[in-house]
């Protein structure tokens, strides 16, 4: 990606700018105000649930309130927090932390505020976080195990995630053609495999003859990974996700630099197998044979899937 294609769709912060905004994490980290209000936060998921989220965890014990604006459905990372939703549509808000810079950032939260009658308060967003030096000197971060009850007695064997969002920008190739999706899921279930397919649906896709667990509200999709052995797609947040809980993934990306993501942000160093580095859309038939190989693998670590795969407690990956 170009710098150019990159400023159009990510806000990025001048030297300047971050040499500014060194003073306002130093006052909030030394001398917090009676309440927080987090964000806004309107950037890619795996952003929001990797870094962003993990350290406005952390803040919560130093607030009587903690509130956070984000986008609808994702409530179930903000426990302990009241959370309010924005309108902004995922497909145009950028990558990484979004497109909006500090000074923008800084409006929607004081309007928000207002709104709710918010008095005596910090403004935490992503423009905190704008470098590693800021992370490390300033920030901590937590993580909890996200865990639901599964939503059927048998687990799946696998659960798939098919990203299918069409947003401002790069990286449309890391969608999965749906034919192709619709393939893999056949060519598994000829192999006597039980799969399903998780995501929010208006962003992710459902093959036929795979049962269709998407759903908009985090906690269901929690639930859904829950429910699996082991989760499969492109490197994206929706392996991110089943990182989160605690639960194996085989990713597959074009560029090393998008497996080295999903590597090091792995809070519960749970087992990630990297199926392919040189291209986003790996051929069904290898994928399955993969997958195979994979279950084989993890019933041997698992004692036959009766031990977790994670490993407590987190560990901080906000400077990886």
């Amino acid at each position: 990606m170009s710098a150019e294609t990159k400023k159009d769709v990510t806000y990025l912060y001048r030297a300047g700018e971050k040499l500014k905004l060194f003073l306002p994490c130093a006052r909030q980290k030394f001398f917090p105000k009676r309440n927080l209000f987090a964000g806004p936060f309107a950037g890619e998921f795996g952003f929001e649930l990797m870094q962003w989220q993990g350290f406005v965890r952390a803040r919560r014990r130093h607030y009587k309130e903690v509130h956070v604006l984000t986008y609808p459905g994702r409530d179930y990372l903000y426990d302990g927090c009241r959370v309010h939703h924005h309108d902004i549509d995922l497909k145009t808000a950028g990558y990484w932390y979004g497109r909006f810079g500090s000074e923008d950032l800084r409006r929607m939260a004081d309007a928000k505020a207002a709104e709710i009658g918010l008095k005596d308060y910090d403004v935490f967003n992503p423009s905190l976080l704008c470098t590693r030096y800021h992370k490390a000197l300033f920030w901590k971060q937590e993580f909890r195990l996200m865990e639901e009850p599964p939503l059927s007695g048998k687990p799946y064997d696998a659960l798939f995630h098919f990203r299918s969002v069409q947003k401002e920008g790069h990286y449309h190739e890391k969608n999965f053609p749906s034919e192709m999706a619709d393939e893999l899921v056949q060519r598994c279930l000829d192999q006597g495999l039980s799969v399903a397919c998780y995501g929010h649906p208006s962003y992710s896709y459902c093959p036929r003859g795979c049962a269709d667990l998407r759903n908009a509200d985090l906690r269901q999709s929690v639930a859904a990974i829950s429910s699996a052995r082991l989760a499969v797609g492109e490197a994206s947040g929706g392996m991110h996700l089943a990182n989160a809980c605690g639960k194996p993934t085989i990713i597959w990306a074009k560029g090393q630099e998008h497996v080295d993501f999903a590597l090091r942000w792995n809070p519960f160093r749970v087992p990630i197998y990297v199926m392919a580095i040189e291209t986003w859309r790996p051929a069904p038939e290898d994928i399955c044979q993969y997958l195979k190989k994979s279950l084989e693998d993890l019933r041997t670590r698992t004692q036959n899937f009766t031990t977790p795969c994670y490993t407590l407690p987190s560990r901080p990956i906000g400077n990886v």
